[in-house]
This record gives C-alpha cells, sequence and structure tokens, in this order.
C-alpha cells in the first residue's frame, strides 16, 4: 500500500475506532460509510460503462481495420465491464464459493442492517458481547455491536476499493502494461478483496479452522 493509500484508509478508520459514547456520532459514521459505499459503487458502475464502450469501439476497429488490438484484452474488458457494473453480483458469486452465501453489505440506505452477518458475528463477537452486557449493560454491549458493524462497513470499503483494482490489473496485464507478468496477482487481489467484504465470515472460518487444530481463544 502506497502513501496515497495509507492516507486514504486512515481517512475511512478515523469515524470508525472514534468509539464515542454519543448516538448521534455512530448515526454520523453510518451516514459517512454509507455515502463511501454508494459513491464507489456509483463510481464503479460509470467506469464500467466506460470500459464497456471502449471494448466495444476496439472490438470494431478490429473488424474494421484488423486492429492489432488482441481477442483476449477485447474480451477481458468487456468482462472486467460488467464486474465494474456489477460489482455486488461480482462479490456474491466469490462469496458463495467460499462461505455460500450472498454478498451482503452491512450498512445501506444509511442504516445498520440486523441480519447481515448475524450468525457470523454470534460466532465471533457473541462471548464477549455477553460479557459486556454483564459487567456496562445492554445499551453499551449495544453500542460496542453497532461500532463493530460500522468497522465491518470500513473493511467491505477497503475491499470495494481492491476488489476494483484488481479487476482493472486484469486488463492492464492483457494490454501489457502490467508490471506482472500474469494474472495471478490480479485474481488474488480480487479473491482477497472479497475476503475482506465478508470480514466475519473471513474470520469465523480462521477461527474454526484453528479449533479444528487445537487452538483456542
Amino acid at each position: 500500500m502506497n502513501v496515497k493509500h495509507a492516507q486514504i484508509a486512515a481517512i475511512l478508520f478515523a469515524p470508525a475506532l472514534a468509539f464515542g459514547a454519543d448516538q448521534d456520532a455512530t448515526s454520523f459514521r453510518v451516514e459517512l460509510v454509507n455515502s463511501i459505499l454508494d459513491f464507489v459503487i456509483d463510481y464503479g458502475f460509470m467506469v464500467g460503462l466506460a470500459l464497456m464502450v471502449a471494448a466495444g469501439y476496439k472490438m470494431k476497429l478490429a473488424v474494421d481495420e484488423g486492429s492489432k488490438v488482441g481477442g483476449l484484452q477485447i474480451a477481458l474488458t468487456f468482462i472486467v465491464a460488467a464486474i465494474f457494473m456489477n460489482i455486488e453480483a461480482a462479490l456474491t458469486t466469490i462469496t458463495n464459493t467460499y462461505f455460500k452465501v450472498d454478498f451482503c453489505r452491512i450498512i445501506a440506505e444509511e442504516r445498520i442492517s440486523d441480519t447481515c452477518f448475524s450468525e457470523a458475528y454470534s460466532g465471533v463477537t457473541g462471548e464477549l458481547r455477553e460479557r459486556i452486557n454483564r459487567l456496562s449493560g445492554d445499551s453499551t454491549a449495544q453500542m460496542f455491536m453497532d461500532n463493530i458493524r460500522v468497522l465491518t462497513g470500513v473493511f467491505q470499503i477497503i475491499g470495494f476499493i481492491y476488489f476494483l483494482v484488481g479487476a482493472y490489473g486484469l486488463i492492464q496485464v492483457a494490454k501489457g502494461s502490467s508490471q506482472d507478468s500474469g494474472y495471478g496477482k490480479p485474481i488474488i487481489t480480487m479473491i482477497a478483496s472479497a475476503l475482506i467484504v465478508d470480514v466475519p465470515h473471513t474470520v469465523q472460518v480462521a477461527l474454526n479452522t484453528l479449533n479444528g487444530i487445537g487452538i483456542n481463544f
């Protein structure tokens, strides 16, 4: 991650990590994460639309004028354009592959989802929430869970961005403009980003794996 990416991450994390007791502060963080997620999705759609037009134009040149642009590059551009325009559907494909669940957006329409990741959260934070509830009461425990969900929303923003970066990397490799010699890195970036977007299930699978080999927390 370069300096620019680190600065973006810091800006995104700051509001989510500021665990205040004020409900208005939580509402502000929810609205901010929701707005950024909406922007990333809308920006991806617009870039995807531009890529779709560019791929169509390159295909026309290849047919009419015998352009040197290869068929693989044109095909990948169409595929990546579809991914950009349907990022949530693309993420669902990966989360279904690994976790057998559809993509779930934790914050949408300026509110926190009560059902998104509910089972995964129960496995990851259930015992900790019970302890907080016993020590400080239900309202504090609920605020803890709300902040955890907002933090998940921040991870989803980061995952969305790097998923699109990985997808665009496929085009760069096909064009020969990438420093990477193959498609491995972009594909791994996309898979890793999807796992970040679905972080509660990712953590739960990791904990189950550790428990399976005798390491308990």
